[in-house]
């Protein structure tokens, strides 16, 4: 039986995607975000109507949850139709960030929803808070979130690195090349802005710790310029070919 090709989603303007059908290994690492984005949802039933009112605050963070993972989810996904890879290397890369995946659901969750808590003054009181993150305890959500962060990126990072050293095979044109080291720069932002807010975490007060976090907020910047310089120069280098 053969696969059915993807349908409703256009090819980028620089870049020619190859994945025309959903590999095994796609199908698989769909499953996985999936069950992570279930795990993310998955929560008691309220015993009351008070209770039921009361989870406005657990639909924001998982809004925000969802938001991260389905972000990873399509760096995977446009990955695997820019360059079809299935080599041992690349399923190997894939079943570690699939794992990442599955694990980084937890301190997700439990990191926005303790914070729409806290912001929203859902905790009646200090003793609230500290039941759930004490102090001392505070800097370390944030390294935590962070380590598993740069991690997925550090694999996303060497999948591009792999696609780049398969550009011959691959027959990537000059375009795609730098398309492909813009995604490489990408992911480096990604992990050293994961570093950063680990940095800033252990270095700050206690108290102080976790709203190392918000450095994330800014992320967009860098990000926006790199695709930007990237497209600039992508369609630079096509029009030099065509000459």
């Amino acid at each position: 039986m053969s696969k059915q090709p993807v349908k409703g989603i256009s090819e980028e303007k620089y870049f020619r995607w190859r994945g025309k059908e959903v590999s095994r290994t796609e199908n698989l690492s769909d499953i996985v975000f999936a069950m992570a984005l279930t795990l993310i949802v998955a929560s008691s039933v309220p015993s009351s109507f008070t209770a039921l009112i009361a989870l406005w605050r657990e639909a924001i963070a998982i809004a925000l949850c969802f938001a991260l993972l389905l972000m990873i989810w399509h760096i995977h996904f446009v990955f695997f139709r820019r360059y079809d890879l299935e080599d041992s290397l690349t399923i190997f890369l894939n079943s570690v960030l699939m794992f990442l995946v599955m694990v980084f659901v937890y301190p997700l969750k439990f990191l926005f929803l303790f914070l729409i808590n806290l912001f929203t003054g859902n905790f009646k009181s200090n003793e609230d808070v500290l039941q759930i993150l004490t102090i001392d305890q505070a800097p370390w959500v944030s390294v935590i979130f962070s380590l598993g962060y740069a991690a997925v990126f550090i694999v996303f990072t060497t999948m591009y690195v792999h696609a780049l050293r398969q550009a011959d095979a691959l027959e990537l044109n000059s375009a795609e090349i730098e398309l492909t080291r813009t995604a490489i720069f990408s992911s480096l932002v990604h992990i050293a802005m994961a570093i950063l807010v680990i940095v800033v975490a252990l270095s700050s007060p206690p108290d102080e710790g976790l709203r190392a976090g918000m450095l994330y907020m800014f992320i967009g910047i860098p990000l926006a310029i790199l695709a930007y310089l990237g497209n600039r120069k992508a369609k630079a280098t096509l029009a030099a070919d065509a000459k």
